[in-house]
């Protein structure tokens, strides 16, 4: 039998969580994302309960969590942060971090993870360019070994955590050609620490998380900063979008879950014509079909997370099933997330534009989750190629 069930580990979890983020987060949001800076009381707070480092093996300082845990937390947190911003940095920090748990050396592994998990180092990807997103093997950026060193030259644009990783220390792993005769098999994966020489960040004006560029100019990092192996970045990037897609699609259900759940209170008190306007069938019927199109969701995205659980414990499922997976959950996620907040803002009426009612945060931060780790398109371009297979493949997906 298939059981739909939570550990009794993973409900005392999310309660536990739920109840901290209420208390410490929840009342902070709203400041942060006007001021689009996440505060270092927040910040400390956070790392202090153990979400910065849920990914992260023991011996670095994190909890070595399951999969489904961490995607409790992250739909969790998202929940409870208007925001967007300190979600997406434990979000990215973890997976990121895993990354280099997995593929990094030793060196780089003792120096970033312990600081990742204190909450001394954010740590982002650094893949989107001027000319490139969702073929993101078509990166400009170098990456040239000279001596004991890698010399990076290139720009990044549309990057999380450029201001996070300046306050709180941390960098990115940055996407470049070593060998650019080679195509997509000469692109590595290095970490470039924000506040290394060479190094200009900014942000643009956002109407939600921040997002901004980055330039590397002649930037040298030792050699041990390489992750995983010369010319196979593309491989690492690539399971990268696998395991943060998953968390990704529950950070736009999380958000969602709670405007559904104030617009179910506001429709039960709100008259029109002297009824309440959710005995109306046109305001039951959407949120029927959205309430169950988010249940759905739900499942999905933790079915997707169970199996990359089953994939590092038993080696069940292999890369193209786990691509699958999670690219289904997001595609629809961010489809149906989108509709929804549309329908729920109508709900209010006129007061559904104003700053007054809390579900513009989930509007803006919903548009964000929906681009971040690959547009609407660039799932269906995973599906298909998923489904029909190389033969059929519009694009270098599992070359």
């Amino acid at each position: 039998m298939v059981d739909f069930d939570f550990t009794e580990e993973q409900e005392i979890y999310r309660r536990t969580l739920r109840e901290f983020l209420e208390k410490r987060l929840m009342p902070e949001s709203k400041k942060i994302f006007e001021k689009k800076d996440i505060s270092e009381n927040v910040w400390r707070a956070v790392a202090d309960f153990g979400l910065t480092g849920l990914l992260l093996p023991e011996e670095y300082g994190g909890s070595n969590s399951d999969f489904v845990s961490f995607v409790v937390a992250i739909e969790e947190l998202s929940r409870a942060d208007y925001s967007g911003l300190v979600s997406t940095a434990v979000l990215l920090s973890n997976t990121e971090g895993a990354i280099v748990a997995r593929h990094g050396n030793e060196l780089l592994k003792e120096e970033l993870l312990p600081k990742i998990t204190k909450g001394e180092a954010i740590l982002g990807l650094g893949s989107t360019e001027p000319g490139c997103g969702t073929d993101f093997t078509a990166v400009q950026t170098r990456v040239e070994r000279r001596g004991e060193e890698y010399v990076v030259n290139g720009e990044k644009q549309c990057i999380s955590l450029t201001r996070e990783t300046r306050k709180f220390g941390g960098g990115h792993l940055v996407t470049g050609k070593t060998t650019p005769e080679l195509g997509h098999r000469g692109m590595s994966l290095v970490y470039v620490p924000i506040d290394s020489k060479g190094v200009e960040s900014s942000e643009f004006d956002t109407l939600g998380p921040l997002i901004g560029r980055i330039r590397y100019e002649d930037v040298r990092v030792p050699v041990h900063y390489l992750v995983g192996e010369e010319n196979g970045g593309v491989y690492l990037v690539q399971e990268s979008f696998v395991i943060t897609r998953i968390p990704v699609a529950a950070s736009l259900l999380g958000p969602l879950g709670r405007i559904l759940r104030d617009g179910i209170e506001y429709v039960k008190q709100r008259k029109a014509f002297g009824y309440p306007i959710g005995k109306f069938q046109g305001i039951q019927f959407q949120l029927a079909e959205h309430y169950s199109r988010w249940e759905a969701n739900r499942w999905l995205v933790y079915r997707a997370a169970w199996m990359v659980d089953e994939a590092m414990k038993k080696g069940r499922f292999d890369p193209f099933q786990l691509a699958l997976a999670a690219s289904e959950a997001k595609l629809l996620s961010s489809m149906d997330s989108l509709r929804a907040v549309n329908d729920i803002a109508m709900w209010y009426g006129a007061m559904g534009i104003t700053t007054e009612v809390d579900v513009h945060f989930a509007l803006r931060g919903l548009i964000g989750a929906a681009i971040a780790e690959g547009t609407v398109e660039a799932q269906k371009i995973v599906i298909g190629n998923v489904l029909l297979g190389k033969e059929c493949s519009s694009t270098r997906f599992g070359d």
